[in-house]
C-alpha cells in the first residue's frame, strides 16, 4: 500500500515537471519570438534609412537555448538578420545574411523595442551576380559599354571588351586579380590579349592604356548597419563579399510601429 502511494508521488512529481519544462520552452519560445519580430522591425527600418530595397521584410533568429537566461544576462551570443534581394543604386544582391555577435540589449529593448541593442561585432555576406558585376561596370564606364565579366577556375576575373581601332573590331580579353582596399573592390589587370588569342600590331601600342582604362575601383552598392567591404572571392555564379563592421546600433530605441 505504501509503496504504491510513494510511486504515484513519485509520477505526479514526473508529470509536474515535465508540465513546467513544457511552459517553460514554450515561454522561452514566445519571448525569442517576440525578440526576432523587434529587431526584424529594426532591421527594416534601417534598410529604409539607407534607401535600401527587398521585396520582402527581413527575417530574424537569435541563436541560443535557452533564451531567458541571454534574457536575464542582457547579453545575447547571435542574432542572424537575412534580407533577400536587396536593392540599391540600381545593382541587386542575391541575398545578404548579418550576423550580430555580441548583443547587449535590455529585454524591453529586445522584446518590446523600447531601448538600445548594440552590437559588438557585424559580419554581412552577400553575393553579387555578374550580371550585376556588369551593370556596374557599364554604369561606371568600365571598359566602355558592353564589357562583361566572369571568374576563371583560378579566381582570377576575366573581362571582355568589344573594341574598334582603325577599322579593325575584335573583343578585348583582359584579366586580372581582385583586392580590397578601404572598404573598396579594385580589379587590377595584369594580361591583355584579344579573344582569338593575339593581339593585332595596330593595337599592340594601346595596351598599357587598356589596361590603366580596365584597372578600376568597384564600388558595392550600399549596405545596411555601416558594413565595410573586407573580403571579396570571384567564383563562377558572381562576386562573394564579406563586411564587417564594429559597435553597431541595431537599434535606435524606438519601437516598431
Amino acid at each position: 500500500m505504501a509503496a504504491g502511494r510513494g510511486r504515484r508521488v513519485w509520477i505526479a512529481l514526473v508529470i509536474v515537471l515535465i508540465v513546467l519544462g513544457g511552459l517553460f520552452v514554450a515561454a522561452d519560445r514566445i519571448a525569442a519570438f517576440a525578440a526576432e519580430r523587434t529587431i526584424a522591425d529594426q532591421a527594416k527600418k534601417e534598410l529604409v534609412a539607407r534607401n535600401i530595397t527587398s521585396p520582402s521584410d527581413p527575417t530574424v533568429a537569435v541563436s541560443g537555448f535557452p533564451f531567458l537566461t541571454q534574457v536575464a544576462r542582457g547579453r545575447y551570443d547571435q542574432i542572424t538578420i537575412h534580407v533577400d534581394q536587396p536593392s540599391s543604386q540600381g545593382v541587386t544582391l542575391d541575398a545578404l545574411d548579418v550576423t550580430a555577435r555580441g548583443v547587449n540589449a535590455s529585454t524591453g529593448a529586445l522584446v518590446n523595442g523600447t531601448g538600445k541593442i548594440t552590437a559588438d561585432d557585424v559580419t554581412g555576406s552577400t553575393k553579387l551576380s555578374w550580371a550585376g558585376v556588369n551593370k556596374l561596370m557599364n554604369t561606371s564606364g568600365f571598359g566602355g559599354a558592353g564589357a562583361t565579366a566572369s571568374a576563371l577556375p583560378d579566381g582570377q576575373v576575366q573581362v571582355k571588351v568589344p573594341v574598334s581601332v582603325a577599322g579593325i573590331s575584335t573583343t578585348i580579353v583582359a584579366t586580372g586579380n581582385l583586392s580590397v582596399g578601404q572598404g573598396t573592390v579594385h580589379l587590377k589587370i595584369n594580361k591583355v590579349s584579344t579573344e582569338g588569342g593575339t593581339l593585332p600590331s595596330v593595337l599592340s601600342g594601346l595596351v598599357g592604356s587598356i589596361k590603366q582604362s580596365l584597372s578600376v575601383d568597384i564600388k558595392i552598392p550600399q549596405l545596411p548597419y555601416n558594413l565595410q567591404v573586407r573580403d571579396v572571392k570571384a567564383s563562377v555564379s558572381g562576386l562573394a563579399v564579406t563586411a564587417v563592421a564594429a559597435n553597431v546600433p541595431i537599434s535606435n530605441g524606438k519601437s516598431g510601429s
